[in-house]
């Protein structure tokens, strides 16, 4: 081949076209060419592709021929959709050669259904590239949407072709290229006018102003400042919230703030607020860093050896010249009482200068001055004298017996009832010995506690303001709280120490038998009381033990020997040996057996084993050496009551029962209550004395005689009751209607009496 000439070649090409031209001798019909075609394709020596029409064919070679010269008739790029309208050729044979035409053609790309050639891509790589240069920034969408193609394909371009072109000094940003001018104009005008502000600029307030282009110029700006091209500060993460603070202005203000301080002795966090400082206490802290002997509080910081000693210096004049000290007053106006907490906390100094003033401090608040605490002590103490004085008059034996014993407590009267208990402390008490015109208590088990009344919260706070109109309500308040627990306490001290005195005096003036005939009178009819009512709760028990329920019955034979039981054993003891009288409450066994010891005959074998007894769990046997002591040694005979007698204990203690049951709002009491209710009305009017563990056995007891519903109301409740008690289901609930509902069944209930209707009401309240 490389011998062969240009004359040559000329000569071959002329030789093919007069061949071309010569007009053949014999001609094959269009039908015979068809058979012929036919015949080759199906021998398989020749591949035809039929057009869509079904006129024409083409051979594999002639279509990729075809296909790369419509690829540069349309300017290096077309769809293989288009392509296939333009060559009459089906799509699917179009798809099985785009193979064959990229590697006839290497320069060519198929990208999404389109064929790509290089010279496409460098006219548009200059086509971009010019309007660049004549925008300055396009964005890649509008690149997209003008020129109609694939999104990785122009990634790939503008990436790699323009960005990546160290001639262009193209940057691209949030989606839009920019032209290195265009960015330094950006820049340009953002050091314009950030060099020249002086207040603190909004970035998105910038923009609007400037027009500058919005998704430089944050990245721009913080550029800008880390150069030191422009000298500032830019707080924020967005456009929409960041905030340029001119280096003039932030030492403006770190300046005001050194000023401030050093010309008080202390700064406000509000006030560095107020000068547009978004974190107060840490651009304090920055300004202050070099000083020493900074307190930092919670609302701002203090110079203690500035603010300090005028602090202290103000205490202590404000306790001369006034009788109280408003320490609000004596420190800045943002300042907190944790503020004022945490100051005296780290300074003794300041409550050691309170206390050498003879001031009291007040929450931290104000400052009391010894003057006013002696008038308001002198008036409080005078009010004490004339309560004291005045109710000890009307004390009765019972009052006195209550003294002797610590069953004594204070109830607060309230205004309205002051007029009431002066007029009923002229009349007569009541048998129970009980004072009227006293608010109204809790009740404790011990029937003997008395009550006695004092003067309220808000008759001190009177008389507070009475010694000094001036004083605000809050240290008024404040002086109540602490004064009246303290004066309650010496109150009570006061009216037991003159009781006692009274009595005394009566003694002396009367005949101590009578006194002591007549306080030997109230032991016994206590003890018979207390004996009628175990010969009461004792009968439930034998019932309980003929029916077999051992179990229960044991438990309430130790809480009656426990508490009723010791009652009466206690009495005897103190009757016996008065000396005992000044131990409040109920002796232990250990108590009583010292007690005992000391003791001469026949004192000492009766009780100690009537204290044996009361160790053990038989009702009987603890009940029969109880009423041998008390026969024997204080001629006391303790009778068993008959029928008529227990019916009329039993009604007793049922009214003063439904009376407790009535005012009780505790969900634990009115179960417990309305159970022993049910009991008495369950069997024929016996009663049981039973502690709190012991009601769930008693509702399971009594869920035989009961109606189904009401049992499940009895089982709920005692549910709620026993959540109640948990801390971890503090929260659990139960409808107020089923509490009343139980208070109710307890009120209403009577000897052999009908649940029917109780049951009905049942029904309604679920």
């Amino acid at each position: 081949m490389a011998d062969v000439t240009w004359d040559e070649i000329r000569s071959l090409r002329t030789d093919f076209l007069n061949l071309q031209l010569t007009e053949t001798a014999n001609k094959l019909s269009e039908r015979n060419c068809v058979e012929l075609i036919g015949l080759l394709v199906k021998e398989g020596l020749l591949n035809v592709i039929y057009t869509t029409d079904g006129k024409d064919i083409i051979t594999e070679q002639r279509l990729i021929r075809e296909i790369l010269d419509e690829i540069y008739a349309n300017g290096g790029r077309i769809n293989i959709v288009d392509l296939a309208q333009h060559l009459r050729i089906d799509l699917t044979y179009i798809e099985s050669k785009v193979g064959d035409v990229c590697k006839e053609d290497p320069t060519l790309q198929f990208t999404l259904g389109q064929f790509i050639s290089a010279d496409y891509t460098n006219r548009l790589v200059e086509e971009i590239n010019d309007m660049l240069v004549e925008r300055g920034l396009i964005a890649f969408s509008e690149l997209i949407r003008q020129f109609d193609l694939p999104t990785e394909y122009l990634n790939s371009i503008v990436t790699n072709r323009i960005i990546g072109s160290a001639l262009n000094g193209i940057k691209y940003e949030s989606g839009t290229l920019y032209t290195e001018n265009y960015v330094r104009l950006q820049q340009n005008i953002l050091i314009g006018y950030l060099q020249g502000a002086l207040l603190p600029v909004r970035i998105n307030e910038m923009i609007k102003t400037t027009r500058v282009n919005e998704n430089l110029t944050q990245g721009l700006v913080v550029n800008l400042i880390r150069e030191n091209r422009i000298n500032g500060n830019l707080i924020g993460t967005t456009k929409e919230n960041s905030i340029f603070y001119p280096k003039v202005y932030t030492d403006a203000q770190a300046k005001y703030i050194e000023t401030f301080f050093s010309q008080n002795g202390y700064i406000e966090y509000s006030l560095v607020r107020n000068l547009g400082v978004t974190d107060p206490e840490g651009q304090t802290k920055l300004v202050l860093k070099d000083r020493r002997e900074i307190l930092y509080l919670i609302s701002g910081c203090i110079d203690l050896p500035k603010f300090l000693p005028q602090l202290e210096m103000n205490i202590e004049q404000g306790l001369v010249s006034n009788e109280y000290v408003d320490l609000t007053t004596l420190i800045p106006n943002s300042f907190t009482e944790n503020d004022i907490d945490k100051l005296f906390k780290s300074e003794a100094s300041i409550k050691e200068v309170i206390k050498t003033s003879g001031g009291e401090l007040l929450s931290n608040t104000f400052v009391i001055g010894k003057e006013l605490q002696d008038k308001i002590d002198k008036k409080l103490d005078q009010i004490c004298q004339e309560y004291a004085e005045k109710e000890s008059a009307h004390c009765t034996p019972q009052m006195y017996a209550a003294v002797l014993q610590g069953n004594i407590t204070l109830a607060t009267l309230s205004p309205a009832a002051k007029v009431a208990a002066a007029a009923a402390a002229k009349k007569s008490t009541t048998s129970t010995g009980k004072r009227k015109g006293a608010s109204k208590v809790a009740e404790d088990t011990n029937s003997n506690q008395e009550t006695i009344p004092f003067v309220g919260k808000d008759e001190i706070k009177s008389q507070i303001r009475s010694i000094n109109e001036e004083l605000p309500d809050e240290i008024i308040d404040l002086l109540t709280d602490n004064l009246y627990s303290i004066k309650s306490r010496q109150y009570l001290d006061l009216f037991i120490q003159r009781v006692k005195e009274s009595f005394i005096v009566k003694e002396s003036e009367a005949s101590g038998d009578t006194t002591r005939k007549n306080e030997m009178k109230n032991v016994q009819d206590s003890i018979k009381q207390i004996h009628g009512n175990i010969c009461i709760f004792s009968r439930a028990i034998e019932q309980l033990v003929a029916e077999n329920e051992t179990g229960l019955a044991e438990t309430l034979q130790r809480h009656l020997i426990r508490s009723l039981c010791s009652d009466v054993c206690d009495n005897i003891i103190r009757e016996i040996d008065p000396s005992t009288s000044s131990k409040s409450g109920q002796l232990s066994i250990e108590e009583r057996n010292k007690i005992i010891q000391k003791m001469s005959e026949p004192n000492r074998s009766y009780l100690s084993k009537v204290n044996e007894s009361l160790n053990g769990k038989n009702v009987e046997t603890t009940l029969t050496r109880l009423e041998d002591a008390a026969n024997e040694l204080l001629q006391l005979t303790l009778k068993r009551p008959n029928k008529k007698n227990e019916k009329d204990i039993a009604l007793d203690i049922r009214e003063k029962l439904k009376a407790k049951l009535t005012d009780e709002q505790d969900p634990a009491m009115i179960l417990h209550l309305s159970v022993t209710l049910i009991f008495y009305a369950v069997h024929a009017g016996r009663f049981v004395h039973a502690p709190g563990k012991a009601v769930p056995a008693l509702i399971k007891y009594l869920s035989k005689a009961l109606p189904t519903n009401i049992n499940q109301n009895l089982h709920e409740m005692q549910d709620y009751v026993i959540q109640q008690s948990t801390a971890s289901n503090a929260s659990a609930s139960l409808s107020t209607e089923k509490i009343e509902f139980i208070k109710k069944l307890g009120l209403n209930a009577k000897e052999n009496m009908s649940f029917a209707s109780f049951a009905t009401d049942t029904n309604q309240t679920q």
